[in-house]
């Protein structure tokens, strides 16, 4: 992947470009940014122009032997460490079990999610981590000698899913890696991250796509006139992964906020709809932790977005006049009073969720809870 097929970050590009012209690469990075600002092809652009045979000083040059390589994840010198976990065949599981799967799917697409990737090799309802079997696999892959005589690379997505012991047997590497090793981590959570392994990488913070960028992106891969692809980004929140959610539903009302909705009436009325409660809760604890934690972000954001309508207007939250019909009676319900309680029972949910609570026990008491706040008289 070239600098060129990344979506905008023109900035973010001018500071990697710079840093691999003056040979000043730091041997441990750390990309910090949501999926759809393109931490993944940032990294692997990265990985390729430094280990370009004819680099030029805005990208490189796409066609040498180590960038076709590149261009098929297949260079012996570029390594990942994913979030995986077991299947029926594979007990203690690793990256390299799976690395046919993730060239196909990053190779179609570099912006993919997190709950893509677990769709992909058939773990949704488990959420993935990168455990000890991946770090001793890392340490003997890098302790090889280079096969191009340029830099190896391990980039490691979504590094905030290493256990504790993962991380502590990597420390040394990353502290003293052997030479010309480059280690490029991505996450979304800076706090996800042990800081002893933060002390020993360079943070590089990845913004959200620029609005021009993403909107071209829009009218040129989706096909759309010029405001239409305005009010898809403007939706989207700048996140090109939550566009193409967004492009790949039926229509604007997808399936989380339907789902949204329905549980926030049946947690208004309550007392009147047990059932259906308790048949929505059997539904959502069916799913995969990380679609449960992905829900539950999606609620927040929705009650933030909620109060700036209701507060300012609908012009200046993320929804449009099409695509917040659902909403409408729901915003009016979030004031200045309420949304600290919202937020904090959605966070305390998000942090127990990714603690293995029993989904079952979690979603009942935050309906409960969600009742209350409804009702809460000011």
């Amino acid at each position: 992947m070239q600098f060129k097929e990344v979506v905008g970050q023109k900035d973010t590009k001018q500071l990697l470009l710079k840093m691999a012209g003056e040979n000043r690469i730091p041997h441990a990075m750390l990309f910090m940014g949501n999926t759809g600002s393109g931490t993944l092809p940032l990294a692997i652009a990265f990985a390729q122009l430094i280990n370009c045979e004819n680099a030029a000083t805005d990208d490189s040059c796409g066609t040498c032997h180590s960038c076709r390589m590149y261009a098929k994840l297949t260079h012996p010198d570029l390594h990942f460490a994913l979030p995986v976990n077991t299947i029926d065949d594979i007990k203690k599981p690793k990256t390299d079990d799976f690395i046919e799967q993730w060239r196909t799917a990053c190779l179609k697409n570099p912006y993919l999610s997190l709950q893509d990737w677990y769709d992909t090799i058939g773990i949704e309802k488990k959420q993935g981590i990168i455990a000890t079997e991946e770090s001793t696999a890392i340490v003997h892959k890098l302790y090889l000698k280079s096969f191009e005589g340029k830099h190896k690379v391990l980039i490691m997505w979504h590094a905030d899913r290493m256990n504790s012991a993962t991380s502590n047997k990597l420390l040394k590497i990353i502290e003293e890696p052997p030479g010309n090793t480059v280690f490029i981590l991505i996450t979304e959570r800076y706090d996800g991250i042990l800081p002893t392994i933060l002390s020993r990488t360079q943070l590089i913070k990845i913004p959200i796509i620029d609005n021009d960028s993403l909107i071209k992106y829009a009218c040129e891969n989706y096909n759309l006139d010029i405001n239409k692809a305005r009010n898809m980004v403007h939706l989207s929140g700048n996140d090109l992964t939550e566009l193409q959610a967004l492009m790949s539903q039926e229509n604007l009302s997808g399936q989380m906020e339907l789902s949204f909705i329905e549980w926030m009436r049946m947690c208004y009325k309550f007392g009147i709809n047990y059932k259906g409660l308790y048949s929505w809760i059997e539904d959502i604890s069916k799913l995969s932790r990380d679609a449960q934690k992905n829900f539950l972000n999606f609620s927040l954001g929705t009650v933030r977005e909620c109060l700036i309508t209701n507060m300012s207007g609908i012009n200046h939250s993320r929804y449009t006049d099409a695509t917040f019909n659902g909403f409408e009676k729901f915003s009016k319900m979030i004031n200045a009073e309420n949304i600290e309680p919202f937020a904090k029972t959605l966070e305390e949910a998000i942090y127990h969720i990714e603690r293995n609570a029993n989904p079952k026990i979690l979603f009942l008491d935050l309906s409960f809870r969600m009742h209350r706040i409804l009702h809460m008289k000011f």
